[in-house]
């Protein structure tokens, strides 16, 4: 595989940086910021889930369990 080099400033390459997780490249990060789904590197919306709005119902799903579990406990 052949490869380009590119130059980045420091203040750019410091925020790759802070985005990078373990065992990742610059590359990595990169591919993963620049999915066709802007969500699919984040969080709990990038699962395992394609779309997005699968893991936005999931995690509101998610979360009205917990509102009722917390409701539950006090009333």
């Amino acid at each position: 595989m052949s490869g380009t080099t590119i130059r980045l400033s420091e203040e750019a390459k410091e925020r790759l940086t802070l985005l990078k997780r373990k065992g990742e490249s610059y590359e990595d990060v990169i591919m993963r910021l620049t999915e066709t789904d802007k969500w699919a590197g984040f969080g709990v919306l990038g699962g395992a889930e394609t779309d997005t709005s699968d893991g936005m119902e999931r995690v509101r799903a998610e979360m009205q369990s917990g509102l009722d579990d917390d409701i539950g406990e006090d009333g």
